[in-house]
């Protein structure tokens, strides 16, 4: 920790300002890791549509189409 000290007091005020907004970033980052809503998360994942077997089915059957269609050549 003293190394971490010295080499702190080694730097100008503008680079110990950077450093102290590095560390609050840090910590910052770490409570909201540790603060996860898991309820919350669930409710917004089990929002997430998902295709019905018909759904896909249209679409296949599009792709199918548009597949067909003819490019003019120039």
């Amino acid at each position: 920790m003293s190394d971490l000290k010295l080499k702190y007091n080694l730097l100008d005020n503008s680079a110990q300002r950077e450093v102290l907004n590095f560390i609050d970033f840090l910590l910052s980052k770490k409570k909201k890791q540790s603060s996860t809503d898991w309820a919350a998360y669930r409710q917004r994942i089990l929002k997430i549509p998902v295709w019905s077997d018909e759904d896909i089915e249209f679409m296949e059957v599009q792709s199918k189409r548009m597949n067909q269609w003819k490019i003019e050549e120039w």
